[in-house]
């Protein structure tokens, strides 16, 4: 998402919504329910936070770039599990968002959040917030219609970094019955120290492990026994110069091949990482008998 110094609709644009946010948290202004990725990293939706891979779908990482002489920030996908798009393509335009910051006259701000804010991308649409009685899911739109503008606006709450990378989740695996009966399918990763990564030609193969079932813990311990040593990072990135990005959750359920980079200790790229809390309390003014998490 993108937040564009400026006026639109008589309000002032945003940009200081971000200011000094590396991870933030969309909810819905109308509903309470915050905005995840979902885990096939093709769509959205919005609902609670219920803990495990809930919290780290919600949570967004702002990036900031440069697009035709101005500086913008744009959001991107903290959990970053699934197929990665590459920033250089054509279509980055279709994950680019400004944010117009709407004003106290036309809502009234919640404490723990930095401001409340319409979300457009570079054709014009905006970001809705869908309720449906019969949808197991609630779905997310981009139209150009300001009908029911509530649903149009989303609150843009701080998720404080880390100290430290959080820990992978345990590792959970079927009875022997299961397995022996009902084996989940073998899927293929590939993956190659951040050190060899310009090495690599484009079509040349990764190294690969085949691996049963999602859990990254035990992908990590796989690709360390395949490797030697176990201390790495595993990110993914959006394309061959995309920001590397942790992997921290259970892979998706699809089978797509999915790339990993090592990022190794001691390199730069290590040095920049910065890792979510997303357990944390929304803001710093809140407290112990707040409960942040809508259910």
């Amino acid at each position: 998402m993108a937040s564009r110094r400026g006026t639109s609709r008589g309000h002032r644009v945003g940009m200081e919504v971000f200011d000094d946010v590396a991870f933030a948290r969309l909810r819905s202004h109308m509903y309470g329910s915050y905005l995840h990725a979902d885990e096939d990293g093709r769509s959205v939706y919005h609902g609670s936070l219920r803990g495990g891979a809930s919290q780290h779908n919600a949570v967004w990482a702002v990036e900031e770039f440069l697009v035709e002489g101005e500086d913008e920030e744009v959001e991107e996908e903290a959990p970053a599990t699934q197929r990665d798009r590459d920033e250089e393509e054509p279509a980055v335009d279709a994950i680019m968002w400004l944010a117009t910051r709407c004003g106290s006259e036309d809502v009234q701000e919640d404490r723990d959040a930095r401001g409340v804010v319409l979300l457009r991308d570079r054709s014009g649409r905006y970001l809705r917030c869908n309720k449906s009685i019969l949808a197991c899911r609630r779905s997310i739109s981009v139209d150009a219609n300001f009908e029911d503008e509530d649903t149009l606006l989303w609150e843009v709450v701080r998720v404080p970094p880390s100290g430290d990378m959080p820990e992978l989740p345990i590792a959970t695996q079927p009875g022997f019955f299961v397995r022996a009966c009902f084996p989940p399918p073998l899927r293929e990763i590939q993956f190659v120290d951040e050190a060899d990564l310009d090495n690599i030609s484009e079509g040349e193969n990764w190294a690969t492990v085949e691996i049963r079932g999602r859990s990254v813990r035990l992908l990590r311990e796989k690709i360390a026994k395949h490797v030697g040593y176990d201390d790495f990072t595993m990110c993914v990135s959006a394309g061959r110069h995309g920001q590397f990005t942790p992997l921290l959750i259970d892979l998706p359920r699809h089978r797509e091949t999915l790339q990993i980079v090592l990022v190794r200790p001691n390199t730069e790229s290590y040095d920049q990482l910065i890792f979510p809390n997303p357990n944390a309390l929304p803001s710093a003014e809140a407290t112990d008998e707040d409960d942040p998490t809508i259910e």
